[in-house]
């Protein structure tokens, strides 16, 4: 594997070796992965080998920074907003996944890159992009080498016509890090050419991925090679897994220690002289602290998280189990705000955070005994909603995460449980993530409310829809209808008027009225009285102050 060494914290030492290299695949490797080329004259796609490791082996890989073209989210907000359109696709995901697996077998045996790439926009499913990629490597990993080899000259294509993007490919790679021990069983080699898609020879995807692989991943890997393999790569592997070995030890003494103070001050100044950013993600890991598996003391994170008093922190015994559990989250939360702080001491990046909490929920699925599950699941459902709210996460990473299925179905769940404790900022339909879903939701609203006469209700619901001016109108209009047809004009009105400003603006409600005059037309034919039912709830709105008294007017001249 050809990664880049770094002589200092900050600043990449591309060895020659590289630099002898195509500028093809040299750009493939540094540049994001929208800006490679064509990439058809590909490397062959092979498990890590001597011929792939730099000369210079001198420099820690735990020193290299976190990128952002790592990501799993490329998002700049904490949160939807109006502005914000749900996710329209013209396929169900489940159906979308038949599909794309449909089409990755038949690209496989074709190889023709031009039509898998047609057939991938008919399908007209941009948002499920992610679990495209995710198919597309799965597939490459049962195939022959010949076959397997053309996955990358695709992915490129697909990126170049707009259908692919960095943060989609890179959400697909971490789904099958998450199930490396159960592709394992199916593909013996796969952890090795999982390994091979961080080639530099390849140009897939950011080589600084390898330094937060797994840490039984990376093991794998190395077991993998054998006595037969020994050479630069097997020792540049066992290197670094000792030095991520250290590395976790000595974390899980100072988170111990950070929770006796309460103090964060020490815990960063640790971070800092080891100077290992790579690692970073594992602060987000262990602090939440749900591997009890782990070697080198992590055993002393987790019982900090499992509400008994610590016997170096007084403070621990004045609260019961739950209350302490509460407290330590807190802290928990306020220390990686404070190390996620944006400028010249930032410990924490947004792909530390991102994929320290996909790592999480992927421990979750693989590695938590079910007697400590639910428990832990429930600390993990408090630990994310809190991560949300202090906006070190977006909610972007929830909603892809639930539809990946990262941590598999105790994953979804929390994730799931996560999205129900912070309505306003998870869209409401985001466990599907499709505009039909949306329109669904609303009819369903409808229909409550008119069935429970809950104005608050309602108001609560349209808030966590984060609907655009657009899709208010369009709200409204259906409440309006839905009122006629129930003969509750007044109803109708009167709970207009009482989530008027919180909900919708004037303008919004004239906008309504206005769609409803130009659908009559199409409504009479199942709703006979439609237009006199419209003039009396028009009526009505102005009697009861909703709408201007020169409204009336204006509506009658545009009848006329």
């Amino acid at each position: 594997l050809k990664l880049v060494q770094l002589s200092n914290p900050t600043t990449p030492l591309i060895s020659q070796e590289i630099a002898a290299e195509s500028t093809l695949m040299t750009a493939a490797a540094a540049a994001p992965f929208g800006e490679v080329g064509t990439g058809r004259n590909h490397k062959t796609l092979q498990p890590l080998d001597d011929l792939d490791v730099d000369e210079e082996e001198s420099c820690s890989f735990a020193r290299q920074i976190s990128p952002a073209s790592c990501r799993l989210v490329e998002c700049s907000t904490p949160s939807p907003t109006c502005a914000d359109p749900p996710d329209d696709t013209r396929l169900e995901f489940e159906e979308f996944r038949k599909r794309a697996a449909s089409l990755a077998e038949e690209y496989f045996c074709s190889q023709d890159i031009d039509g898998m790439i047609a057939s991938v926009a008919s399908l007209g499913c941009s948002a499920f992009h992610d679990e495209l990629a995710a198919i597309l490597l799965r597939a490459s990993l049962d195939q022959k080498e010949e076959q397997r080899q053309t996955v990358v000259p695709l992915f490129i294509a697909l990126c170049e016509k707009g259908q692919l993007t960095a943060s989609e490919l890179s959400r697909g790679f971490e789904k099958l890090v998450l199930n490396w021990s159960d592709l394992q069983l199916d593909v013996p080699g796969a952890p090795g050419l999982l390994v091979s898609f961080l080639s530099n020879r390849v140009g897939l995807l950011d080589k600084a991925l390898f330094a937060r692989l797994p840490e039984d991943l990376l093991t794998r890997v190395y077991a993998d090679l054998g006595e037969a393999q020994q050479g630069a790569a097997q020792r540049m592997i066992q290197s670094h897994l000792a030095e991520l070995r250290a590395f976790k030890a000595e974390l899980a003494a100072a988170m111990e220690n950070f929770f006796c103070t309460r103090s964060s001050e020490g815990l960063g100044t640790w971070l800092r002289a080891q100077c290992k950013p790579a690692f970073h993600h594992e602060v987000v890991d262990r602090s939440a602290a749900i591997k009890p598996t782990q070697l080198h003391g992590t055993r002393a994170c987790l019982s900090a998280f499992n509400g008994t008093p610590s016997l170096g922190g007084y403070w621990t015994s004045c609260f019961d189990v739950e209350g302490l559990r509460e407290e330590k989250c807190r802290l928990v939360l306020d220390m990686l705000v404070e190390f996620h702080c944006p400028g010249d001491c930032q410990l924490l990046m947004e792909t530390d955070v991102q994929i320290g909490f996909s790592r999480l929920l992927g421990a979750l699925a693989e590695e938590m005994p079910d007697r400590d599950r639910e428990g832990l699941s429930a600390h993990l459902v408090r630990l994310l909603a809190g991560a949300l709210e202090k906006e070190l996460l977006p909610a972007q990473f929830l909603k892809f995460a639930r539809r990946l299925r990262y941590g598999g179905i105790w994953g979804v769940e929390v994730v799931r449980q996560t999205q129900w404790l912070t309505p306003l900022y998870s869209r409401r339909v985001w466990g599907a993530g499709d505009a039909r879903h949306m329109r669904a939701e609303i009819q369903d609203t409808i229909a409550e409310y008119f069935d429970s006469r809950s104005s608050e209700e309602m108001g609560k619901v349209i808030a966590e829809l984060h609907l655009s001016s657009k899709e208010q109108a369009n709200f409204l209009r259906k409440l309006f209808v839905a009122g006629m047809e129930r003969g509750e004009q007044v109803t109708t009105i009167e709970v207009v008027q009482e989530l008027m400003g919180y909900c919708w603006s004037e303008a919004e409600v004239h906008e309504a009225f206005q769609q409803l005059r130009d659908i009559e037309k199409d409504l009479v034919l199942d709703f006979p009285k439609c237009r006199q039912s419209t003039d009396r709830l028009i009526a009505t709105a102005v009697q009861r102050g909703l709408l201007k008294p020169s409204y009336m007017i204006q509506d009658a001249a545009s009848v006329v």
